[in-house]
Formats: structure tokens, sequence, C-alpha cells
């Protein structure tokens, strides 16, 4: 029970990448494909409110109307816009979620009659699947309020509307509760439990199953929010390698091999800060990147030099080369500044094994010219 409780507290706590996100989709040329859905999407939405203007229970009178005009034009625009333009950032699909909560809301309400109302309500949960697997838990916790709120506003109006505009529905506690219920079973269960199973898929994705640190595909995934756009502080980025890990492996055999890994792994992770990075790249090839704050580049890769060194409990000392780099805060962060980290440490990593191994070697990278890093 309290594992479950504590992988939903880190569920909750995830700061979704929309960027990373939206990548996977390109690199697997998908996002043409999601693209022509969702425009497909606004395009259905569009047709359902002519529709429902055009019917015997359209909207309830001239500001309505208008409201429902207005709906048509933004959903044709939100269509054409997903078909013809680039995929939005972040900032603008935002925007274009909270439009489509509000102008479900509105159609909802805009209904002569309460029952289709509550029945355009529902609707609420194709944006919310949307806001699930882009901008997570947090964005779609609001997301669900805003959908209770609004079939609720519902039902309190179906109680207090009279027969001739709902029928046997009028005051009808019962209805109304039941109404409230399948908002509920659908947005406040179904699309957090969706969203959850969706972030512990992408967690299985992105762990390694041998020592359950971050795989290259979560190194990724984890690695903007020490190196994006809102970095205020100098981070390092270290590459780590078992010297001789071959001849580990030969002597005493994989079985042994891969509790050295663990070992390594478990080592890094109480020898870093808590709210560093560590992952595994390749077969012994390691990665931590962390704030360096006031301590000394050299300092820092020579305790993760150190710790690997004395680890306790193996019959063998095993030893690494590590190669660091320091990127320096800035607002203008460069748009490749994740791969040049990584790739200038990986560099001084190989300059510390070309030394002999159990060493260290520094790289300093530049924001102006991340290609400059020198290595000392």
């Amino acid at each position: 029970m309290t594992e479950g409780r504590s992988l939903i507290l880190a569920w909750w706590r995830d700061r979704v990448d929309y960027r990373w996100l939206v990548s996977v989709l390109g690199y697997h040329g998908a996002l043409g494909w999601v693209k022509i859905m969702l425009g497909a999407g606004g395009a259905v939405m569009c047709l359902v409110t002519a529709l429902s203007m055009a019917s015997n229970i359209g909207p309830r009178n001239a500001f309505f109307e208008a409201g429902c005009w207005l709906i048509v034009i933004m959903t044709a625009i939100w269509a054409l816009r997903w078909w013809a333009l680039p995929w939005p950032g972040r900032v603008e699909s935002l925007l274009w979620c909270a439009g489509a909560d509000i102008a479900i809301t509105f159609g909802a309400l805009a209904a002569e009659n309460r029952l289709y109302g509550a029945l355009v309500a529902t609707l609420m949960t194709v944006p919310g699947m949307y806001v699930g697997a882009f901008h997570g838990q947090r964005v779609l916790a609001a997301h669900v309020a805003w959908s209770l709120l609004s079939v609720i506003a519902l039902v309190v109006l179906l109680m207090h509307d009279g027969p001739a505009q709902v029928g046997s529905a009028s005051g009808d506690l019962r209805l109304g509760i039941a109404i409230t219920l399948i908002a509920v079973s659908l947005n406040v269960v179904g699309l957090p439990t969706a969203q959850f199973c969706r972030w512990v898929w992408r967690l299985n994705a992105i762990e390694d199953p041998l020592t359950m640190l971050l795989n290259r595909r979560g190194l990724d995934y984890h690695l903007w929010r020490y190196l994006g756009p809102d970095q205020r502080d100098t981070v390092y980025v270290a590459s780590l390698d078992l010297d001789r890990f071959k001849l580990v492996n030969d002597t005493f055999g994989h079985l042994f091999g891969d509790e050295v890994l663990r070992h390594t792994a478990d080592r890094l992770r109480t020898t870093v800060a808590a709210e560093a990075i560590v992952a595994r790249t390749g077969g012994e090839e390691f990665v931590v990147v962390g704030h360096l704050g006031d301590a000394d580049p050299r300092q820092v890769a020579e305790q993760l030099r150190d710790a690997i060194e004395t680890m306790p409990d193996l019959p063998v000392t095993i030893t690494a080369s590590v190669g660091l780099v320091t990127i320096a805060a800035s607002g203008a962060r460069h748009p490749a500044a994740e791969q040049h980290a990584l790739r200038h440490s990986d560099i001084a990593m190989y300059r510390a094994k070309h030394m002999g191994g159990n060493t260290i070697a520094i790289a300093e990278a530049t924001e102006d010219d991340p290609n400059a890093a020198r290595v000392y």
C-alpha cells in the first residue's frame, strides 16, 4: 500500500515535457497522422454545433445563438490550424484546450433542452484525453474540476427548469444525481486513470530494468529540467565509464557483472543530491546531471570517481573514468544544449580513459559556441 501511495505521489509530482512528447511523435513519423485526427475533432465539433443550432432544441436565446456561431467559427479555425500549420507550442496548446473547455460548457448551457445539454457536456472527455496525454496530470486536474463544475451547473438548472422545457425530468433529483455520476465516471475516474496508466507505461519505457535508473530515453526526457530555458544556475553533466569492465565479465561471469552495475547505480544514487539525474546510458556507461552550486567541477568529478572506487561488498575493486562538463546559466539557451553537454562530457570521459582510467577530465563549453569545448 505504501509503495502504491509513493507511486501516485511520484505521478502527481512528475512534470511532463511537452516538447519531448511531440518530438517522440515526430521521430516515429506520427505527427502528421495525429494532427489530422485532432483537426478532425475540431471539424466534428463544428458540425455538432451547427446541427444543434438548426435543430428544434437549438440555442435558448439570441445571446446563446451568437455564442454558438462563435463556437462554429473557432472550431473551424481549430481544424484548419491543425491541418495547415506546424504543431503548436505548449502555451498555444494550453490556450486551445482552455478554449475547448469553455466552448463545450457554453454549448451545453445554450441548449434549450437541459438533457441534451448534459449529453453535450460529455464531450469534455475529448479535450481531456488530449490534456492528459500532452500536458500531464496537473493540467488534467484543472480540466476535470472545470468539467465537474459545468455538469453540476447543468444539473442545478435542470432542477429549476419547468416541465415545458425538460418534461418529466423537471425537478427529478434522482436523474440529476445520475447525470452527475456519469460525468464523475468519465472525467473524475476515467480520464485520470487512463493518464496514470500511460504515465506508468512511459515510466517503464524510460527506466533501465537492471539498475532501475533512467535509460538514455529517460535521460533525454528529464534533461530539459536542467538545461531548458528556465535554467538559473550552473549545471554539471558527468559521464562515467567503468574501466576494463569486459575483463570483469570474462573473469567473474555476467551475473557478477550485473551485480557490479547494480552496486554502481546504488552508489551513484547515494553520492549525488536527491534532485540530481542518474542514468545508465549503455552497458557500463552512466550519466549524472545536477546543479553545481558552489562546488568546484573537479571536486564533483573526483567525488564520483572515488564513490565507484570505494564501493563495498565486492571481491574486486571497480574503477571508473569520469568526464564532466559545466554549463553556465543563461536566459538564451542554445537549442541543442542538451546534446552538446552530453557529447562534451563523453569526450572528456574518453580523455580520462586514454589517460589510463580511474581518473577525471573536465570539459568547458560556452553558451556562444557549445562546439568549442576544451578538455583539461
